[in-house]
């Protein structure tokens, strides 16, 4: 048993220095983000209030985790008209910046959850059409606080890619392992998470010409798998 462990260790610290090696040799991709958030998100809707908010007073976040989740770039804004409003919160990260499984554990299901909020609905990997724009399948619930539901989709893109939430677990090598699975030996994609929530349904804000505007911000970020029909 004593010689086992020697023997694991040994390919434990064996992996380690090869991996250390590789990344020192092979650089990271290119980051596909070249603008700020705060300009590509539009900061003007002809009738609506636009407000910013610090990422610290978004339900998935606080100071503290917000240190921790060291963005590159982040964006929580939130338009408002009548009884509408629409908030979206976007994180960004340049390529090796942090770990999968970091940057996408503070979902609704976790965050919004122990925040007080409660859970109604949840689906995995929804198709979404909306304004003419085919998006990247969406995560999506429906969540409610003080009586008030919330219509949520999110996403968590890896290099692109939306990461699958079948995954998540804790940081530890088996879910190290899962991602080498899925991606390969280079885990240092871009990534993004995204959220976009409303008390009104996709179809709804779908029929409001404004709207359009924030749908063209999500392509330009890379959230659509292909140009506008319409």
């Amino acid at each position: 048993m004593k010689k086992l462990l020697l023997i694991l260790a040994g390919l434990i610290l064996f992996s380690g220095l090869a991996l250390r090696t590789y990344f020192t040799l092979v650089p990271p991709p290119e980051a596909t983000l070249h603008d700020a958030l705060a300009e590509i998100v539009p900061e003007n809707l002809s009738g609506w209030s636009v407000q910013d908010h610090d990422m610290a007073e978004s339900p998935e976040s606080s100071a503290r985790i917000s240190d921790f989740l060291n963005f590159d770039d982040a964006l929580f804004r939130v338009f408002q008209k009548g009884d509408t409003f629409v908030g979206l919160y976007i994180a960004y990260w340049t390529p090796g910046k942090a770990s999968y499984r970091w940057a996408g554990a503070h979902t609704p299901d976790t965050c919004w959850v122990l925040n007080g909020w409660t859970r109604l609905e949840r689906e995995y990997a929804v198709p979404l059409t909306c304004n003419g724009y085919q998006f990247k399948p969406a995560e999506f619930g429906i969540y409610a606080k003080d009586g008030e539901p919330q219509n949520v989709y999110f996403w968590h893109l890896v290099g692109g890619v939306p990461f699958g939430y079948s995954q998540k677990g804790t940081h530890n090598i088996f879910g190290a392992l899962l991602d080498i699975k899925k991606y390969g030996i280079n885990l240092r994609q871009e990534q993004f998470f995204i959220r976009l929530s409303s008390n009104k349904s996709i179809e709804e804000l779908e029929s409001t010409p404004q709207f359009q505007e924030i749908a063209a911000a999500l392509h330009r970020i890379g959230l659509t798998m292909q140009k506008p029909t319409s």
